[in-house]
């Protein structure tokens, strides 16, 4: 898990930068997610699950796209 393994990383004590550049992710997430709690983590992991996202209202509408055009590989 990103959240455990940034703080593992500052224990070592890897920068901010270092930690995103090593883990490929945004130098503002682990800066984010290294003044999170382990309590104050969890519930925020909770609260992607549940919340609703923009493109919502337009699901039905995006997926019957997507299975009238398929995606073709390209070789």
């Amino acid at each position: 898990m990103i959240y455990n393994e940034i703080h593992r990383l500052r224990g070592e004590g890897f920068s901010n930068s270092a930690i995103a550049r090593k883990l490929k992710i945004s130098r503002n997430r682990v800066i984010e997610y290294g003044k999170m709690s382990p309590d104050e983590f969890c519930l925020f992991a909770i609260s992607l699950q549940s919340r609703s996202k923009k493109l919502d209202p337009f699901r039905d509408k995006v997926l019957g796209w997507l299975n009238e055009y398929p995606v073709v590989a390209l070789d």
